[in-house]
């Protein structure tokens, strides 16, 4: 007589052989960290092996960088300053940022207050590493948004300049000044 079972006790069923399959990913994820571990400690010894044979290459490669991040900013920034040196300049700036009616309801008050001004704006120089480091620069980004840009000379007023968007490259269209602070 037959069996009416389909369950045939295993036999016939060949075993299987090798490693489970969770040994085989946890190998890989340990095989991976390992990669990501070695890769990063080879980066960091590159890097401070290179500081330590020329830190002042280093610091003026780093600074480079950083003033090529930074020169549409600063020439926009040039330019603002620039305008607020002449009354047409000032007439102009007004005209062309309306947000600035938010400080100066009227143009007429602007003008006023760009005429005290005036006289004790100091030049605006070239943007290199000495003026980042020692000149009172300073620019805070906002991730896709605002862009404030600020210098405190020795001599001189303080300016800050909050512009609406931040520089793209290849940019060339004028930007909104949001804010403008002279002390």
């Amino acid at each position: 007589m037959a069996d009416s079972s389909w369950d045939n006790g295993g036999q016939g069923v060949p075993v299987k052989t090798g490693m489970p399959l969770w040994v085989k990913i946890t190998m890989g994820c340990g095989v991976a960290f390992l990669l990501a571990v070695v890769t990063c400690v080879g980066a960091g010894a590159f890097f401070v092996n290179k500081v330590k044979k020329d830190p002042e290459g280093f610091k003026k490669q780093v600074l480079g960088f950083a003033i090529d991040k930074m020169k549409p900013e600063w020439e926009d920034f040039r330019a603002v300053v620039n305008q607020l040196r002449t009354p047409a300049g000032c007439q102009a700036l007004y005209t062309a940022n309306p947000e600035l009616a938010k400080t100066w309801p009227t143009e007429k008050a602007f003008l006023e207050a760009a005429e005290g001004w005036r006289k004790d704006l100091a030049p605006t120089p070239e943007l290199t590493p000495e003026l980042m480091e020692h000149h009172g620069l300073r620019m805070n980004k906002n991730y896709g948004g605002r862009v404030e840009v600020g210098w405190s000379p020795k001599e001189g007023r303080a300016v800050c300049v909050t512009f609406d968007r931040a520089r793209l490259p290849g940019d060339t269209g004028p930007r909104h000044v949001l804010e403008l602070d002279v002390r």
